[in-house]
């Protein structure tokens, strides 16, 4: 029986023929998966393409466990320090090099040759006393993901970074902003995004059961049929978005994604700023060297992190070294950091500065910190 397949499925199967990784060919397996009619007559395909994902994603997990037993190669790791690491990406001679001396001073070198950065170089940010280590990344290609110009330890820098910034030759921004995320979402990196709100739990009921159906767009059976294709005959499933397609599906189980903040600077070199359309992520426009250093604010904001300063009674706050925490942190969280005994013993705290209804504001254990806090625990 014909299965009459549209052209995202064979677009999908020509990524697969094409592929040159496992991880590409797992993406493109997936995306035959969720492209492929449903009808009775693809029933033995679609039970075909679980079985070579479960595969696919089996030799992946191998190759991981052969890699960290042999180990080779020189590494391009960094080790995290400060509070944070930010990783600067883009095209040979975007602005990189230059991005990261002034915002850094690093010493690195800055040329009009491309690829003069052959390993990551790195740089402390220093901002109202925080402290966020940026790192350029040797420039990216097209089919670096597919292990051109070193990419797989490139872009491995790259997964394990707490945000993104993309420095853009602003004469070919949108072609560079579109090869940049293409590159990333084939290895596995998805920016200014976030995994699928889907809980699958496996082995907790005899079944399947779903919870949170009204999010569900699709039919409940093809779902069902997913679940028992992949092996999960048994689970509850907690839905808390809406969710349109399978692929939604698939990512949300897929371990190996990642998911980072991101915005993008557009490079004009010298020549007046214009408006360039086609890049979705937030930009920012500079023009001469001392234009990247004056990006500070934003990228610590990339962060969603609080900078809150601590007194003791009677004395002034320690404004030259914040604590650094995650936004939504609160005055228990805080004590914790200090010390296990200040959250164990508790009462309140006070509250001082720009945020401050008035100095010395009485502040319960649940109090979400803000950027500037200042602090003084009572114990």
């Amino acid at each position: 029986m014909p299965i009459n397949a549209g052209y995202e499925f064979e677009n999908a199967k020509r990524k697969y023929e094409e592929a040159q990784t496992p991880e590409a060919k797992l993406a493109a397996l997936q995306e035959m998966y969720t492209t492929v009619p449903k009808h009775k007559g693809t029933e033995n395909i679609r039970a075909e393409l679980s079985k070579k994902i479960a595969l696919m994603k089996r030799e992946i997990e191998k190759q991981a466990e052969q890699k960290s037993k042999r180990g080779g190669g020189e590494s391009l790791a960094v080790k995290k320090e400060g509070c944070a690491q930010i990783v600067l990406i883009g095209f040979p001679n975007s602005g990189k090099s230059t991005c990261l001396k002034n915002l850094t001073n690093a010493d690195v070198e800055v040329s009009a040759f491309p690829f003069t950065t052959v390993k990551p170089q790195i740089g402390m940010m220093m901002i109202e006393g925080a402290k966020v280590q940026l790192v350029e990344v040797p420039a990216l290609i097209e089919g670096s993901s597919q292990g051109k110009a070193n990419g797989p330890q490139l872009l491995s820098v790259i997964r394990t970074a707490d945000a993104v910034v993309l420095v853009l030759d602003a004469d070919n921004a949108k072609n560079e902003f579109e090869i940049l995320l293409k590159e990333l979402e084939q290895a596995g990196i998805h920016l200014n995004r976030h995994r699928p709100k889907i809980i699958i739990k496996t082995g907790d009921t005899k079944g399947i059961s779903i919870g949170g159906k009204q999010f569900l767009k699709i039919p409940q059976d093809e779902l069902v049929e997913f679940l028992k294709n992949h092996g999960m005959h048994n689970a509850s499933v907690i839905i808390e978005e809406e969710i349109n397609n399978l692929a939604q599906v698939f990512e949300a189980q897929d371990e190996r994604l990642v998911y980072q903040k991101a915005f993008a600077i557009l490079n004009f070199k010298g020549n007046t700023p214009r408006p360039i359309d086609g890049i979705r992520f937030p930009t920012f426009p500079v023009s001469n060297e001392k234009e990247f250093g004056q990006l500070k604010p934003e990228f610590f904001g990339l962060l969603e992190m609080v900078r809150v300063y601590t007194k003791r009674p009677g004395q002034k706050p320690d404004t030259d070294s914040p604590l650094v925490l995650k936004k939504g942190s609160t005055i228990m969280d805080l004590a914790g950091h200090l010390h296990k005994d200040f959250a164990k013993y508790l009462k309140h705290a006070k509250l001082f500065g720009k945020n401050a209804k008035f100095e010395g504001q009485r502040i319960q254990q649940d109090y979400d910190l803000h950027d500037g806090d200042i602090v003084e625990i009572q114990s």
